[in-house]
């Protein structure tokens, strides 16, 4: 018996891919925001690829070049990282010199992060690329509506409007 091969759209159609209803959740605001979020970072890292840092690296050493001297638990609760995560990504940055870290002579259970120079060169370094990575990954987006969705993403987050 012949083995017959399956065209894309046949291949969709018996997957369910095309026509997966789910009911209420197609109009929950978290649930879309969350399925937008994954769908935005896997074409995010489809552009951005394999670096030499992660996102999440990034993120906490730009952070901390605009806020010198924060204490880790602050900028955790910021960035809505756990705090055993946070640990682990600051001492890995630690350990490849992009930060420092000090306990405060107020405050012995707390822990104060600042940018290295070699931090801030990783941050020139990546900046470009992650700023076009992620307009890429939200290309579909008119400059409105990109405009739009990063005021009303400020907004459910809690944070001010922006000038």
């Amino acid at each position: 018996m012949a083995v017959r091969k399956l065209d894309d759209e046949e291949v969709d159609r018996l997957a369910g891919k095309a026509d997966v209803s789910l009911g209420a959740l197609e109009n929950s605001g978290g649930f879309v925001l969350r399925i937008a979020q994954l769908a935005a970072f896997e074409r995010f890292f489809t552009v951005f690829g394999q670096s030499e840092i992660r996102i999440s690296e990034f993120t906490v050493l730009l952070a901390l070049s605009e806020n010198p001297g924060i204490r880790q638990g602050v900028l955790a609760d910021v960035l809505k990282i756990k705090w055993s995560n946070m640990t682990k990504l600051v001492r890995a940055l630690e350990e490849r010199g992009l930060i420092s870290r000090r306990i405060p002579h107020d405050d012995r259970r707390s822990v104060v992060l600042s940018v290295t120079e070699a931090g801030r060169k990783q941050i020139e370094a990546s900046a470009e690329k992650m700023s076009q990575s992620d307009r890429a990954a939200l290309s579909m987006l008119s400059d409105v509506e990109h405009a739009q969705l990063i005021a009303l993403s400020r907004k459910i987050a809690g944070w001010p409007e922006t000038k």
